[in-house]
C-alpha cells in the first residue's frame, strides 16, 4: 500500500496571508502611532507582526521543500499495519542524498476538537511514541535515489486507528526527518493501523463502537527493556527487601526553562497594562484591567508549571509490602502508599508535552478503582518502561 506524505502548504500560504493582511494594517495604523507617542502597551501589539514574519518564513520553508524533494511516498507492506505486529515498509524521496541520516518517528496520537466556528480549536495529544535513527549504510539504493528503510513494532495494547467520531480521532502518523545542507527534509505520512487479530473495519465495522473509548495510556512489555545508560534515576536496595528509585528534580531542564520563557512574557503584559493605567488614568478601564488579571492567570500557571518540571522530585519505594510514592517540592512533601493487594496494573501515559515531544509518567490501576500517578516526566519511553518494569519486579519479590 502506498501512502503519500501530507504537506500543509496551501493551508502554511493562506493562514500566513490572511495573518500578515489582518496585522500589516493594524500595525501601521494603530500600534505604531501609538508606540510614538510614547510608553505604554502598544508595544504588545508588535507580536502580531512578529508572528505573521514567522509564518512567512514557515511558507516560505515549506515552498523550498517541495521544490526539492517532491511528494514522498511510503510503501507499506500490506493494507494495514496491525496493533502488536510490526510496521515495515520504505520511504522514497526524490533528491535525497546518499549519505543522509534519517530519524523516522512514529506517533500514535488523539486528535480533539473542541468548539464550532471562531471558537473551534484543535488539541494533538501524543499517547505513544517511537523513534529510530538510519544511518546512510542502511539506505537502499533505488530508481530514484536512496530508499528509507521503516520497522517499528507496535505496541499491545495501544488504540488502533479511529474516526468514527471526527471530533475525537485517533492517529497513527509516521514522520521522516533528515538535516541536510539548504533545506533540510521532511515527510508526514499517516498510517492506517488496526486492533490486533479484529479484522475490523476502522470506520464502519460493528467494532468500530468498542474501540471508541480505547484507554490512552499504554501497558508495560512483559519484558521491560534494559536500563539505559543515560537514566538518571538512583536505585538504591533495601535492607527489608524491594528497591528505592529517585527521580531527581531537573530532569527536563528544556521544558521547565521553557515554562519560565512564558511565564515571563505573559507576566509582562499585566505590568505593562498597570503602568500605563497609572500613568494615563481613564474611567475606561475595566477592559485592561481584566486583560490584566486574565494574562496574570496564565504567568502564575505557566510559572507553576515551570517550578513543577524544575524542581519536584520523586521517591518511589517498592517492596513485596507495597508502594510509597514520596514527592518533594521547594521544601514541601507529600507521600501515597498503595499496598499491593490493590495495585492491579502498572501502565505508560504521557503527562505533559511540549510541542510533539512526549514526556512519560507512571500510572498504576488500583484493584479498588481509580489509579495513583507517579510522576516520572520521563524524556525517553525506554527509561519509563524499564523504570515500570523493575518497580513491578520490586514488588513481586
Amino acid at each position: 500500500m502506498q501512502i503519500r506524505s501530507k504537506t500543509p502548504l496551501r493551508l502554511a500560504w493562506g493562514f500566513a496571508i490572511l495573518w500578515n493582511l489582518i496585522a500589516a494594517p493594524a500595525t501601521l495604523l494603530g500600534a505604531a502611532p501609538a508606540i510614538r507617542k510614547g510608553p505604554g502597551v502598544a508595544w504588545v501589539a508588535l507580536v502580531f507582526p512578529i508572528a505573521g514574519a514567522a509564518l512567512l518564513l514557515w511558507a516560505v520553508q515549506l515552498t523550498l521543500r517541495f521544490r526539492r524533494f517532491g511528494t514522498s511516498l511510503f510503501d507499506m507492506a500490506g493494507e494495514t499495519a496491525i496493533i502488536g505486529g510490526p510496521l515495515r515498509g520504505t520511504i522514497t524521496a526524490n533528491n535525497l542524498p546518499q549519505d543522509t541520516t534519517v530519524k523516522l518517528t512514529l506517533a500514535c496520537i488523539n486528535r480533539v476538537v473542541t468548539g464550532s466556528g471562531d471558537h473551534r480549536s484543535v488539541s494533538e495529544r501524543i499517547v505513544w511514541q517511537d523513534e529510530q535513527t538510519v544511518p546512510p549504510h542502511a539506505l537502499v539504493p533505488g530508481p530514484q535515489g536512496p530508499v528509507v528503510p521503516v520497522a517499528f513494532a507496535l505496541p499491545d495494547g495501544a488504540p488502533p486507528s479511529r474516526d468514527i467520531d471526527p471530533r475525537d480521532r485517533i492517529l497513527w502518523r509516521l514522520h521522516a526527518t533528515a538535516v541536510l545542507p539548504g533545506v533540510d527534509y521532511g515527510g508526514q505520512f499517516e498510517v492506517p493501523v488496526v486492533g490486533g487479530g479484529t479484522g475490523v473495519d476502522r470506520r464502519t465495522g460493528p467494532g468500530a463502537a468498542a474501540v471508541a473509548h480505547a484507554p490512552l495510556s499504554i501497558p508495560v512489555p512483559a519484558e521491560a527493556p534494559a536500563r539505559p545508560e543515560t537514566s538518571c534515576v538512583v536505585v538504591e536496595p533495601l535492607a527489608e527487601g524491594g528497591r528505592s528509585f529517585t527521580i531527581p528534580a531537573g530532569r527536563a531542564p528544556g521544558m521547565a526553562f521553557g515554562l519560565g520563557a512564558f511565564a515571563a512574557m505573559f507576566g509582562a503584559v499585566p505590568v505593562g497594562i498597570l503602568s500605563f493605567m497609572t500613568a494615563k488614568a481613564s474611567i475606561f478601564t475595566v477592559v485592561p484591567l481584566f486583560m490584566a488579571v486574565v494574562f496574570a492567570g496564565f504567568a502564575l500557571l505557566l510559572a507553576f508549571l515551570a517550578l513543577v518540571v524544575g524542581f519536584l522530585s520523586t521517591r518511589v519505594t517498592a517492596a513485596p509490602g507495597g508502594l510509597v510514592i514520596a514527592c518533594r517540592l521547594l521544601g514541601l512533601s507529600w507521600t501515597r502508599t498503595l499496598a499491593s493487594a490493590d495495585i492491579r496494573e502498572l501502565r505508560l501515559k504521557v503527562g505533559m508535552q511540549a510541542g510533539m515531544t512526549p514526556y512519560y509518567d507512571l500510572i498504576v490501576e488500583r484493584a479498588s478503582g481509580g489509579r495513583a500517578t507517579i510522576g516520572a516526566m520521563l524524556r525517553d519511553r525506554r527509561e519509563a518502561e524499564w523504570l515500570a518494569g523493575a518497580i513491578r519486579c520490586s514488588l513481586s519479590r
